[in-house]
């Protein structure tokens, strides 16, 4: 009974974050729905499962798969962001931290 509360509260986040995919007007509002919800909602439904099956083999394996979507998906947005930074794709208004520094080493002699 928990194990399947868990797992419907980890289809509920992931349901939340492809909402935001498709409902965010920007490629960084997108990613951070993308990567914070669904993280968390795998997490979630792995935990779940893990709860339901009586196997110790199967729960261990569905944990170890959870663990490696919580590492390996902020990594991945990590460098989808940066990508689309340094592209230019990005419509925000904000400080470049990046971009100076980039500037500086470019004036830089040597």
């Amino acid at each position: 009974m928990i194990g399947s509360i868990v797992v419907l509260a980890g289809a509920a986040l992931t349901l939340l974050s492809a909402i935001g995919v498709v409902r965010f007007p920007e490629v960084m509002a997108r990613m951070h729905s993308l990567t914070k919800a669904s993280t968390l909602g795998y997490a979630l439904v792995s935990i779940g499962v893990a709860l339901q099956l009586s196997n110790t083999n199967d729960a261990t394996t569905a944990l170890l798969a959870g663990a490696l979507q919580i590492v390996t998906l902020p990594l991945a947005a990590n460098l989808i962001g940066r990508a689309t930074h340094l592209t230019e794709g990005t419509r925000i208004e904000a400080i470049d931290e990046l971009a100076e520094a980039r500037e500086r080493q470019r004036d830089a002699p040597g």
